[in-house]
């Protein structure tokens, strides 16, 4: 497996969750981390609980649905900490639910925003400013197991992720000639503050998290395209 000692990740949604954990687990490892969230007071807090200096990671408070920005982050955290080795796209949003005859076109419209959008100019931006020039890189985009079976109530939220499950298996055969890897994530039911209520029956955090790692550490000469985790409790896959 390869190291990730010192190695340059690029971490969205990162103040709260399995994005909070992965920031921690990337620093503790040696790894140089860029990160960012839109909260400012939860982004002051994660760095109060951190102990690295300016030389291990660079963080930034912003909105990715402003997608003028993702670019100016990306260059910055260049410029900051040298070439992005790995990107994971984790930021995402479940804001309402509904029937698809009841959905409210604003939700829509907000979850492709922060699920499709702001990943898919991620994605680009990292690639087009660092990797392509590198000719080698990894993105690791985390979607949802709602990209391989579907629910009542969450079609805006499945409709988000899977438009950009679709897009990132495209970007995986044309950035692969460029000798840059896509991997894809889908895990289950977390237990995050993404939920209204406590589910410890699913997934933890860290699970999820060390999944991540392992996709961030796959040999150089292998390619691990997706990676399906599930909470043992789930049966709604067949």
């Amino acid at each position: 497996m390869e190291s990730i000692k010192n190695k340059h990740f690029v971490v969205s949604g990162a103040t709260s969750g399995i994005g909070k954990h992965l920031v921690k687990s990337l620093l503790k490892r040696g790894a140089k981390v860029s990160f960012c969230g839109r909260s400012s007071d939860k982004l002051k807090q994660l760095i109060a609980e951190l102990s690295f200096g300016n030389e291990q990671m660079y963080y930034q408070a912003f909105d990715i649905t402003e997608f003028s920005q993702i670019g100016g982050f990306v260059s910055s955290a260049i410029a900051q900490l040298g070439e992005i080795d790995v990107l994971v796209n984790n930021a995402g949003v479940n804001s309402a639910r509904a029937a698809v005859n009841a959905i409210n076109i604003e939700d829509l419209n907000w979850m492709l925003k922060v699920n499709f959008l702001a990943p898919f100019t991620f994605m680009k931006e990292a690639y087009n400013q660092s990797m392509l020039v590198q000719q080698r890189g990894l993105v690791i985009n985390v979607m949802s197991t709602v990209c391989l079976f579907s629910n009542p109530n969450i079609a805006a939220y499945t409709a988000s992720k899977s438009g950009f499950d679709s897009l990132a298996k495209v970007f995986r055969k044309e950035a692969r000639e460029q000798g840059v890897k896509v991997s894809s994530i889908y895990p289950g039911g977390v237990d995050t503050p993404f939920r209204e209520a406590e589910k410890p029956e699913y997934l933890a955090v860290n699970d999820v998290v060390e999944a991540i790692l392992t996709l961030a550490q796959q040999s150089a000469n292998s390619s691990i395209d997706e990676l399906v985790i599930r909470p043992m409790i789930e049966r709604n896959f067949s």
